[in-house]
């Protein structure tokens, strides 16, 4: 299979700080894309990889009238203010569709990030959401991962759950557990709760979650407003939509009779 990876530009390995990797693929409510955008355009991270592979969905993207070729990117910030770590930020519109294409593409990313850093990545993070039958008021964010050290060090954290047994599908669960399992750098992957609705295509509250323990965890100088904003917005969707289904039901409970179907 091939994966076509473009820098756009040099670093210097020897200048880097504890340099880590934060992951976010589209996903269940896309928890993770959200939650990892919101940190890279809030710390203003620098593209400096752009990577094509064989294997993401044949869909072309358009924005603003451009046609684009699907593709992963690789943004970059160094180490500034407050944060004891250098930045490297993946995130895509799409995963690798096959199995083949998520392991291939998980080693050839470790490879790589290898190479431009000489070795110094400390830790690969992937964020993504797990269904659950609850809704709290903060979503609660589960954690597991290939060094139990490091994971200890999230539990820490208020609102943080070891996950105990599951399955994480997809470059999400394959990306950190390739990376620690091949001696690359310990694997991280966090999952926020969220209770996808029909009619929601994404869940902020659950993104901003994991923001949250991110921003705690690593330090990062967050502006939360446009997550916040989102955060709004949906739950003005969420309160029409429980206002709809209660008018429903209000409806078919007055128009109850001895030969109703419903009792």
């Amino acid at each position: 299979m091939e994966i076509r990876i473009d820098q756009k530009f040099e670093i210097n390995a020897e200048e880097l700080h504890d340099p880590v990797v934060l992951v976010g693929w589209p996903g269940i409510a896309l928890v993770a894309k959200l939650a990892i955008t919101s940190i890279k355009d809030s710390i203003k991270a620098e593209e400096l990889l752009d990577i094509v592979c064989y294997d993401f969905p044949p869909k072309s993207n358009v924005e603003n009238g451009k046609l684009e070729i699907p593709s992963a990117k690789i943004y970059y910030k160094p180490k500034y203010e407050k944060t004891m770590n250098d930045f490297f930020i993946l995130t895509a519109n799409y995963q690798p569709q096959t199995s083949y294409g998520v392991f291939e593409f998980s080693q050839r990313i470790c490879e790589e990030m290898d190479k431009i850093t000489k070795g110094k990545i400390k830790m690969y993070l992937s964020t993504g959401a797990m269904v659950s039958d609850k809704v709290r008021e903060i979503p609660s964010v589960y954690v597991c991962g290939t060094d139990s050290n490091i994971v200890d060090s999230f539990l820490e954290y208020d609102n943080t759950k070891l996950m105990e047994a599951g399955v994480i599908a997809g470059a999400n669960g394959i990306l950190p557990a390739w990376a620690g399992h091949n001696n690359f750098a310990p694997g991280i992957c966090i999952l926020a709760e969220t209770l996808p609705l029909p009619m929601m295509t994404i869940d902020p509250r659950s993104s901003k979650a994991l923001v949250t323990l991110l921003k705690d965890y690593f330090k990062i100088d967050m502006n939360f407003d446009e997550l916040n904003k989102k955060v709004e917005e949906m739950e003005d969707v969420v309160d029409k939509y429980k206002k709809q289904a209660e008018h429903f039901m209000k409806a078919i409970e007055d128009d109850k009779s001895a030969d109703s179907y419903y009792r």
